[in-house]
């Protein structure tokens, strides 16, 4: 579940909460809010929008009054309700890349019970309202209840239109369309000319996952990475049919196996670029993450027990990802990375996901080593593994 904060001041603690628990949010100010949801371009999506209002308003505590009155000017009932108007009164066009609608999407509205009598909110407005007691926890929770709801509309109104919409393991996922005309339809939640899907590939897209669902995931994730004669090649395409699992924390894109050439005739392939899809976040070079993926079987740490170190894959995998970072450095290169990524990039993070999780005993060691080695993040299949499961609840 994708979801976009907004409001004058990120609230923390809803948004990485949310992360934790639930999946990827992007906090983004009111003012610039709906010039995002505009730009075409943007790859920008989400499930709700949340006009968060409650966290400026405790201090060691204690409702600041003073403080919440003068937040109350500055975001009052008169913008909020301009902004949700903004919202609902996008044009079709306002699409995200797979047609749905900004117009239509969930609009949820958290107001402080301290402060509720403050907000002399109409019946009519387009927005759930929750009135929160500081319950971060029941707040998110009520924000999930109305994001099944949009969803399940949204299959239905997808079912209707003609696309091939299954329920399957715990999943509901939608097929193309069962003509190619029928892409151009229009619903309340859907604009089929925004949806820039490829139409060809036969591919299947998960839209919902219930508990079910993510187990069902889960459990086939878990079976692969303990398959002892699991390839590469098995990974790549299961990320590239589950990328949710690569992009929990953030939203952001992941482009698989993108050709790099060089001057010299030369071809890299890094297995995965994580490209942010909010065009602010793309700007800084430090948001995006090549990533190399690597042999679950392989071992992390490799030597004798008083001289530990990383094996001798791990460091074949960085100095591999390395080579990426000098590509993308070299100035030669530029002009062919901003064609592929429309971003030049020169200074990405790196990172590998390679072997499991060492015992107990020896995390300490591992993180030691990782210390010595700052530039590649290197990740385990079992901290994939761990943060889907976290999201069964």
């Amino acid at each position: 579940m994708k979801i976009i904060f907004t409001g004058v001041r990120e609230n923390v603690g809803y948004s990485n909460l949310w992360k934790e628990r639930h999946g990827p949010s992007e906090f983004i100010p009111r003012d610039p809010l709906i010039k995002s949801l505009q730009e075409k371009q943007s790859g920008l999506s989400a499930e709700a929008i949340v006009i968060e209002t409650s966290h400026l308003f405790y201090f060691e505590g204690r409702a600041d009054r003073e403080f919440a009155s003068r937040y109350v000017e500055i975001f009052s009932i008169e913008n909020i309700l301009a902004l949700v108007r903004d919202i609902r009164h996008l044009d079709s066009w306002a699409a995200m890349e797979d047609g749905r609608k900004w117009s239509a999407v969930p609009i949820i509205l958290i107001i402080t019970d301290t402060l509720s009598g403050d907000f002399d909110i109409p019946q009519s407005i387009d927005a759930t309202i929750i009135f929160s007691r500081g319950d971060v926890l029941e707040d998110l929770r009520r924000i999930r209840q109305e994001i099944a709801k949009y969803r399940q509309r949204l299959l239905d109104e997808l079912d209707n239109l003609g696309f091939l919409v299954t329920f399957e393991n715990g999943r509901y996922r939608v097929g193309p369309a069962l003509t190619p005309g029928e892409r151009q339809v229009e619903g309340h939640f859907y604009f089929g000319p925004a949806d820039n899907r490829p139409s060809q590939d036969g591919k299947y897209y998960t839209v919902d996952r219930d508990n079910l669902g993510i187990q069902y995931e889960v459990e086939v994730f878990e079976a692969l990475i303990n398959k002892p004669d699991v390839t590469e090649h098995d990974i790549q395409k299961f990320f590239e049919e589950h990328p949710h699992f690569l992009l929990l924390t953030r939203l952001m894109q992941a482009l698989p196996q993108i050709h790099l050439p060089d001057e010299m005739g030369n071809l890299l392939i890094p297995d995965f670029i994580l490209k942010p899809i909010v065009a602010l976040q793309r700007l800084r070079d430090s948001n995006w993450q090549v990533l190399d993926l690597k042999r679950p079987q392989a071992k992390l740490l490799a030597g004798p027990s008083n001289h530990r170190r990383f094996s001798s894959e791990v460091f074949q995998a960085i100095t591999q990802v390395k080579n990426y970072r000098e590509h993308f450095e070299n100035p030669q290169n530029t002009a062919a990375v901003t064609k592929l990524l429309g971003h030049p990039l020169k200074h990405p993070k790196l990172a590998v996901l390679i072997g499991r999780m060492p015992p107990s005993s020896e995390i300490e060691l591992l993180e030691k080593e990782q210390a010595r080695e700052p530039q590649v993040s290197v990740v385990t299949y079992d901290e994939i593994l761990e943060r889907q499961k976290n999201l069964m609840c």
